[in-house]
C-alpha cells in the first residue's frame, strides 16, 4: 500500500480527467481498495466525510472542515487501514466512534438499553413490542431471498403478549456486539454468536451493529441468551434466529 500524506492543498484543484468523475467508492468498500485507487479529490472527500460522520455518530459539535485537517483524519484512517487491510472504510470509521451510551449502535448503548428490561416495573410487552422490525429493516439486514422468510417469520413471532426478560435473580446483562459487514465476512467475532449464524452468512447485507446478550445473575455466565439485536434505521429491532427461515 502506498502513502497516503500527499499534498492535499494540491487535491482542490478540479480536472476534467479526475477519477471523481469516473470512480468514486463507498463506505462498505475496502480500505486498502479505496486508498490505492481514490485520487487526491477523493481522498480530501474522505476525510471530510469521516470527520462529518464522527461529529455526527458522537454528538459533538460540528469540526471546522479544512483541508489540513481532512489530512490528519486521512493520515490516522490510513494507518489503522495499514494495519487492518481487510477492513471496510465503515468499520474503521464506526472503531472510531466513542463508546457511549448516548452513541447509537455501541456496546455501551446497547448495554444501556438492556438494562430497561431489567428493571422490575418495566413493560415488556412494551418494551419487546417496540422491537419488532419492519419490512424495510428485514430488507436492510439480509439479502432478498432470505427477506421473503423472515418477514412472515417475525410477523408471527410477535404475538401481542410476546415478550423478552430476565428470569428471577437475573439482574445482570451481557453483550457481545458485532456488525453484519464483520459476520457476513467471517471476523473472529462470528464465534461470539451462535452457530446458525455461520449459515446465512451470504445474506447478511451492509454493516449495521448486531448484538447478542444473556441476562444473567451477578457473577454468572449461563442465563437468558438471546440473539438478533440490531441496530437499523436509527433504531434497535429484534431479528433473532434468522437461519431457522433457511429450512432443512
Amino acid at each position: 500500500m502506498r502513502h497516503f500524506t500527499c499534498a492535499f492543498a494540491a487535491a482542490i484543484m478540479l480536472t476534467s480527467t479526475s477519477a471523481l468523475a469516473e470512480g468514486g467508492f463507498q463506505t462498505t468498500d475496502s480500505c486498502t481498495d479505496i486508498f490505492e485507487n481514490a485520487s487526491d479529490i477523493e481522498r480530501v472527500m474522505l476525510g471530510a466525510w469521516v470527520t462529518g460522520y464522527l461529529d455526527s455518530v458522537n454528538n459533538t459539535p460540528s469540526t471546522l472542515i479544512r483541508v489540513d485537517n481532512a489530512a490528519t483524519v486521512m493520515r490516522n484512517v490510513a494507518a489503522f487501514c495499514e494495519s487492518n487491510p481487510q477492513a471496510t472504510l465503515i468499520q474503521i470509521v464506526q472503531a472510531s466512534q466513542k463508546n457511549t451510551s448516548e452513541t447509537a449502535g455501541t456496546k455501551a448503548n446497547a448495554e444501556a438499553f438492556l438494562n430497561q428490561f431489567l428493571n422490575p416495573s418495566a413493560d415488556r410487552v412494551a418494551l419487546t413490542a417496540a422491537l419488532k422490525p419492519t419490512e424495510a429493516d428485514i430488507r436492510a439486514i439480509y439479502a432478498p431471498e432470505l427477506a421473503e422468510k423472515l418477514i412472515p417469520m417475525y410477523e408471527g413471532m410477535f404475538t401481542p403478549d410476546a415478550q423478552i426478560g430476565p428470569k428471577q435473580g437475573q439482574t445482570q446483562v451481557l453483550v457481545w456486539r458485532g456488525t453484519t459487514g464483520s459476520l457476513r465476512d467471517g471476523n473472529p467475532v462470528l464465534e461470539d454468536f451462535p452457530g446458525g449464524y455461520g449459515d446465512v452468512r451470504p445474506y447478511l447485507q451492509g454493516d449495521y451493529p448486531i448484538v447478542r446478550f444473556k441476562f444473567v445473575k451477578p457473577g454468572e455466565s449461563i442465563g437468558m441468551a438471546f440473539d438478533g439485536l440490531v441496530h437499523v434505521n436509527g433504531r434497535w429491532v429484534f431479528m433473532p434466529k434468522p437461519w431457522r427461515a433457511l429450512g432443512g
